[in-house]
């Protein structure tokens, strides 16, 4: 059992160190360079030491000390996964949220899309300006600390109306509908409003494609005045925020087909591949007619093997989709309903 736990404990250092090393090719100053090294490596020794206490855990959770399984293996993974959506949207404190609002803004923010996690956040870094960087490594320095402890005070996720506010400004846009909004960079702009432009080229386009969007977004909220900056960091990192569906493999990235014959949805196959179970409440409105009007999930309520201390951020929209094409499909048209109906999908 010993050496099972040093295979466990190796297999998950070769994947943080994976996501840790720098490319060589990344264009870095010499000094951000070292000191992001140095972070790394500080990181790689954490994980070293947590990786028999997870082990622990995860047995102490089956109530078999002698626990020895592939199952096991998936929820320490999860519980990596999960620790890094938290990295991506928990706060450093007041100092780092104020630089990371100049990074995210930078004209270069959105330069690594295909990188490892922690070089985007680097190239961000060095896209952000020279007198910010201090305090954006001090809190990177600050949120890996608490990488495998239990958040006192994790950001709420934004509701589905503020993540989905800049699709919905956009599509008002090719309606040729008035949007007050910050000017798009032409880059942006030609992407979106692209129409020979397909969505799922590639994954480094469509993550750019994000990056991007979510600034221009950020930067139209910080121009109204109508939204606080918290909010807009925080509405900012969870729609640039990875999940699981960036780290399951490839056998688990297909869409999942609807089931025939009994209206049901398939279970995501990302979901299944972590074990993730629970239920997403949606709130469906419809018109005098009985028409659909749109859908919006009000709630989830979801557990994840591997996932105890924290909320499973990694993992909390993976049955948003089926929920909201369920809720659609089934008050398409339902004469003599009322104008919202939740709907709770198990």
């Amino acid at each position: 059992m010993a050496a099972q736990d040093q295979e466990t404990v190796s297999s998950m250092l070769v994947w943080n160190k994976q996501l840790f090393t720098l490319p060589d090719d990344l264009p870095l100053d010499p000094a951000l360079r070292q000191a992001a090294n140095q972070i790394a490596q500080e990181h790689l020794a954490r994980v070293r030491a947590l990786g028999p206490a997870w082990i622990a855990q995860e047995r102490a959770a089956a109530r078999n000390p002698g626990l020895l399984s592939h199952a096991q293996i998936v929820a320490l993974f999860a519980r990596s996964v999960n620790e890094l959506a938290i990295w991506s949207v928990e706060s450093g404190g007041p100092e780092q949220d104020e630089a990371w609002l100049k990074a995210a803004l930078a004209p270069m923010a959105c330069y690594a899309p295909a990188s490892p996690y922690f070089s985007q956040r680097i190239a961000m870094i060095q896209a952000a300006p020279v007198d910010s960087r201090a305090g954006l490594l001090a809190g990177e320095r600050e949120l890996l600390s608490r990488w495998g402890t239990k958040r006192q005070h994790q950001p709420p996720r934004p509701t589905s109306q503020e993540l989905q506010a800049a699709d919905h400004a956009i599509a008002r846009m090719r309606a040729g509908l008035s949007v007050a909004a910050a000017p798009m960079t032409p880059g942006l702009a030609g992407r979106l409003f692209d129409r020979d432009r397909k969505p799922g080229q590639s994954k480094a386009a469509d993550r750019w494609d994000q990056c991007a969007k979510s600034q221009w977004w950020l930067a139209s909220q910080l121009a109204s005045g109508k939204v606080d900056k918290m909010t807009a960091l925080t509405i900012y990192r969870y729609s640039t925020m990875i999940d699981a569906s960036d780290y399951a493999p490839a056998s688990a990235q297909k869409a999942a087909a609807p089931r025939p014959g009994d209206g049901k949805q398939a279970y995501p196959p990302v979901a299944g591949f972590f074990g993730v179970q629970g239920s997403t409440i949606t709130e469906t409105h419809i018109d005098d007619q009985g028409k659909f009007i749109k859908a919006q999930v009000v709630a989830r309520a979801i557990t994840v093997p591997g996932v105890y201390d924290n909320a499973p951020v990694a993992f909390e929209s993976l049955f948003d989709a089926a929920a909201l094409d369920a809720a659609e499909k089934r008050h398409k048209n339902s004469p003599g309903n009322p104008p919202v109906v939740r709907t709770e999908m198990k």
